[in-house]
């Protein structure tokens, strides 16, 4: 018997159209690539995390609006994702994004609390706020009245904890609801795990439990890969919706096979070569147009190798690619790549 796993979440004010959502990765969840993800399933997406105090002493944004750009008429419902580690700071950010023509339609407000990088955590934001629960009690009680008179609610992305001595995501998951949070991402990673090993699902499941008939919706992230894994995570664990992080990056079909599989449907088939090459040029045909050929052409390098990693005959052609400095180079390696597959193809045919 099939079962219907996908759902409508109300978030605060607002209403998402389903319960798959693309994490926020640094690199990688630009706008262009969003809108990719949202037009094959994703119900909401989340921007780069972007730091409060950059915003709150450089309030013309120059410096950081390619980072907090959003296109709420082609990508759908976005996040817009700050960290730091003083509540002054998103007091003073928060009206600077809401009073922006185009920020300030953003769907929500995500306080990163969980970014493992040695860079974040060293200025005491991202996971180092898992180890001091009154200052993230009051970066949120800060950032959710900074954003009340907006009517944007604000969402909390936080881990496990900060190792395994450490591990305090339930308590932490309560705070996040008794100050505010509109909904919440649980990573099942510590920070001292960074990205390696298992994602702990038990925990998940239990900060899900805790905040059950809260009202305040819980997502669950780490080691969702596929449209099973989705069902998974949601049955296991019992959270309201799944966040995909880096299984989406060169991959922003994983949204349609989810999609699929939470409603019970057959899964997609798998994207033909030539759908993976007209991927690949509508992404950078979208950072050109944002940034400029030669920055988006050099920035495009690594998520030509995720399109490509597992590909028939891509090795040599991610490795050139490493050297392309224009959009028509790149075109030329996908022709060429293309060309290679199917002659590969019409060979195993005769």
């Amino acid at each position: 018997m099939n079962i219907n796993r996908w759902k409508k979440l109300k978030i605060g004010n607002r209403e998402l159209c389903g319960n798959a959502a693309l994490a926020p990765m640094a690199g990688t969840s630009d706008v262009t690539f969003r809108t990719l993800c949202h037009e094959q399933g994703a119900a909401l997406s989340c921007t780069e995390l972007v730091t409060a105090r950059g915003i709150r002493f450089n309030p013309n944004l120059a410096k950081c609006f390619r980072y907090l750009e959003i296109d709420p008429e082609h990508e759908g419902p976005a996040a817009i994702q700050l960290f730091g580690y003083d509540p002054g700071d998103f007091a003073s950010a928060i009206p600077i994004i809401l009073e922006h023509p185009l920020l300030g339609k953003a769907a929500f407000l995500d306080i990163n609390m969980g970014c493992p990088v040695a860079k974040v955590v060293k200025t005491g934001a991202g996971s180092a706020l898992m180890s001091d629960l009154p200052l993230a009690a009051s970066i949120l009680e800060t950032s959710v009245r900074a954003a009340a008179p907006y009517h944007v609610p604000v969402t909390v992305k936080f881990r496990k904890g900060w190792d395994d001595t450490k591990v305090n995501a339930v308590e932490f998951a309560r705070m996040c609801r008794d100050y505010g949070a509109a909904a919440v991402t649980i990573h099942g990673r510590t920070r001292e795990q960074m990205y390696q090993g298992q994602a702990d699902w038990e925990c998940i499941a239990q900060v899900a439990g805790a905040l059950r008939g809260s009202g305040i919706p819980v997502f669950g992230n780490g080691d969702v890969r596929d449209g099973a894994g989705a069902c998974r995570m949601l049955d296991e664990t019992g959270v309201d919706g799944v966040m995909i992080g880096r299984a989406a990056q060169g991959n922003p079909w994983i949204f349609a096979e989810v999609r699929a599989a939470l409603r019970g449907e057959s899964a997609p088939p798998e994207p033909a070569p030539e759908e993976v090459a007209d991927m690949i040029r509508r992404h950078l045909s979208g950072l050109c147009a944002r940034l400029g050929e030669p920055v988006a052409v050099r920035e495009m390098r690594t998520q030509l190798a995720f399109y490509l990693r597992g590909k028939r005959h891509a090795a040599a052609y991610k490795v050139r690619a490493m050297d392309a400095l224009t959009y028509d180079e790149v075109d030329g390696l996908l022709t060429e790549w293309i060309a290679a597959v199917t002659s590969e193809s019409l060979r195993e045919d005769l």
